[in-house]
């Protein structure tokens, strides 16, 4: 069901969602349902439940498979899928995996006889396949019986899990998903699947879109190098904003036309607030990030850095009706590089629960101050310099 006209008159019509269909150049799915998961503590619940309850199929797709305490919790509940007679397909990306400590737990999924792919393997004894380093799979998605679906930010890694079981803590947020807009995330699978084997035009046909779960209208955002349709999201989102626009991103080094989009906004009226990284797990891009924090506060933006040890989240809210969640970060490795997959998300519902948790993690959250920021000394200036020629690079 869409949301009733006058809670925002642009992003609320069927119109608007059809628009952004067109530029993900994805089927507007109506009838589904969606569960914001906030964390590896709520997340990993409830992909394991997901996979343990599988009847006929699991299709698991990460960037990170680490062999640690969190991937052979996933790797046991794959194996008993599989031996209840279940199709078990994994594809995980192995350059990700060198990102963690331990390597990737694909070797016990292997022994298992699971079927498992890297998605383009390197290898020192074929130098040709360094090629494709900067093209890798980034995508985070778990597809059980083409029914229930998880899409986000979330790695298979201890540094997600909850500090008080020994994890990371790292926050990060995820989407479960139910109707059918399933079918789009299933055959988002089935395409990256066979395109790591160099089968990309093989893809098996669509599965047939399932009965409805909920009020909600959802598409599979599928991003891949060179198609800029997240970058195009974003622009869009950001010059039809009536509102609000709260954005949730772990690398902030977006390309002029996001940033411009979002100074807009703000110029506006906007209310435009920005949650980063205070200490982020890439220096570089850490500090590519604030060096577009003048002008976006110069506009009218807020902008506000998590106190946390890591915020990996990739979330967006507009209006309160329209949220995208899923792997695309705001860097250039994301929006030109890499292979992504979100989904956008047009229900009041659901837009309610993400503007709840970005409300709730501003309060572990501090705010930038534009005075104090124009005051930060020469050092940091020269940093932030550096690491944005550093970033354009990528």
């Amino acid at each position: 069901m869409l949301p009733a006209a006058n809670s925002s008159p642009r992003l609320a019509s069927a119109q608007s969602l059809l628009d952004l269909a067109a530029m993900a150049g994805a089927p507007l799915r109506f009838g589904n349902s969606a569960r914001v998961l906030r964390d590896g503590g709520l997340a990993f619940p409830a992909m394991l439940a997901a996979i343990r309850a599988a009847r006929s199929s699991v299709c698991f797709e990460n960037f990170i498979m680490a062999d640690d305490a969190t991937g052979r919790d996933f790797a046991m509940a794959l194996e008993r899928a599989q031996s209840r007679g279940a199709r078990v397909r994994v594809l995980y990306d192995p350059v990700g995996t060198l990102l963690v400590r331990g390597g990737s737990v694909a070797w016990r999924l292997r022994r298992s006889r699971i079927e498992t792919r890297a998605f383009r393997p390197l290898s020192p004894l074929a130098p040709w396949s360094w090629i494709r380093l900067r093209h890798r799979d980034h995508r985070k998605l778990l597809v059980c019986d083409g029914r229930n679906a998880v899409v986000g930010g979330i790695c298979i890694a201890d540094h997600w899990a909850p500090a008080e079981r020994g994890g990371g803590g790292w926050r990060d947020t995820a989407l479960f998903v139910r109707g059918p807009v399933v079918a789009d995330l299933q055959l988002a699978f089935e395409r990256m699947w066979h395109r790591a084997s160099n089968l990309s035009r093989a893809a098996a046909p669509p599965s047939p879109p399932q009965e409805t779960k909920g009020d909600a209208a959802a598409l599979a955002v599928s991003d891949r190098p060179g198609a800029h349709r997240v970058a195009s999201i974003y622009e869009w989102l950001a010059d039809r904003a009536e509102d609000s626009i709260d954005l949730t991103d772990a690398y902030f080094a977006a390309p002029p036309l996001v940033t411009e989009a979002l100074k807009r906004a703000a110029a506006r009226g906007v209310r435009l607030r920005l949650l980063l990284p205070g200490r982020n797990n890439h220096p570089v891009m850490g500090l590519a990030a604030r060096r577009v924090y003048s002008p976006l506060l110069e506009a009218g933006a807020e902008i506000y850095e998590w106190d946390g040890v890591m915020l990996h989240a990739k979330t967006a809210v507009v209006d309160g009706v329209v949220s995208l969640v899923g792997s695309s970060n705001l860097d250039p490795f994301s929006l030109h590089r890499n292979y992504e997959l979100n989904l956008l998300v047009g229900d009041p519902a659901v837009g309610a629960q993400m503007r709840e948790l970005f409300v709730a993690d501003l309060a572990g959250a501090t705010r930038v101050d534009p005075a104090e920021w124009e005051r930060r000394p020469l050092r940091a200036r020269v940093a932030e310099r550096l690491a944005t020629f550093a970033a354009s690079l990528l």
